[in-house]
């Protein structure tokens, strides 16, 4: 039984973007917020914890993109979450 035609993605540009945004964008929001901890907390600990950490929030974040149904949604999401933790490292900054 064929998949119904109004829950396909139609343009190859929005299946990019969605792409890009569920692999790049998600990694580069994950290690940004690392980052960020590691400017708050101790950041050998920090280190230590990211890598499973990022096993686990990296994926949820790869589903979060193809939950919502409009892609520039997911990126400004995650350009929040960069910027946020970007603010948070220039306050911070010995």
């Amino acid at each position: 039984m064929p998949a119904n035609k109004k829950y396909l993605i139609q343009s190859s540009w929005i299946k990019a973007s969605k792409f890009l945004a569920a692999f790049l964008g998600s990694l580069f929001a994950t290690m940004m917020a690392h980052i960020a901890l590691s400017y708050i907390f101790d950041q050998r600990i920090v280190l230590v914890t990211a890598l499973y950490s990022t096993l686990i929030i990296w994926p949820l974040l790869i589903l979060v993109v193809y939950w919502i149904k409009k892609a520039w949604i997911s990126w400004i999401i995650f350009l929040f979450i960069i910027i946020l933790s970007i603010i948070v490292i220039y306050i911070l900054k010995p």
